[in-house]
């Protein structure tokens, strides 16, 4: 709900960068996941053949220590917690309503919709930010940080990015 993905492919069209989106080497059918040390071999193989790339996840744990440090830009997307929950909601409804093949030939269900689930995405939605920063104060990056909590601020940034 961030726009992580939306913003990752305008960088990726408009710099001819290689996109990798993590939920496509995180899912596998029937909403299993592999563990991390299965995402950080997929994803160094697909590091391993792209020679410019743009990232694009929520797995600090997983991945960071292989990311970040080859990284010369990281993007925060740090957006309100009404604002990413928002949007959320809004994907996964119009995912499941439009029945759209996601990673691993999955499906959004109505359960990813139930109070339940937005609830825990609604309490959960502070420590993506708390868990960057800790992060980040933990491991210094030789990579410009840009934090962008706003549309406008991601706007700005995309405009002030040059081209190729």
């Amino acid at each position: 709900g961030s726009g992580k993905t939306t913003v990752a492919r305008a960088l990726a069209a408009a710099h001819g960068l290689e996109h990798i989106e993590l939920d496509s080497l995180w899912w596998e059918a029937g909403w299993r996941h592999v563990d991390g040390p299965e995402l950080r071999r997929r994803l160094s193989a697909r590091l391993a053949v792209a020679d410019r790339w743009v990232i694009d996840g929520n797995y600090v744990d997983e991945v960071a220590a292989l990311v970040w440090p080859a990284a010369d830009l990281l993007l925060w997307l740090d957006v309100d917690r009404r604002v990413g929950v928002r949007r959320a909601t809004t994907r996964a409804f119009r995912r499941l309503t439009g029945r759209q093949v996601l990673w691993g030939g999955n499906r959004e269900t109505p359960g990813n919709l139930s109070p339940r689930n937005l609830w825990r995405l609604w309490n959960r939605w502070p420590d993506y930010s708390r868990r960057i920063d800790e992060e980040l104060r933990r491991r210094p990056l030789a990579a410009r940080v840009v934090r962008c909590r706003t549309r406008r601020e991601v706007d700005a940034f995309l405009a002030a990015a040059p081209e190729g």
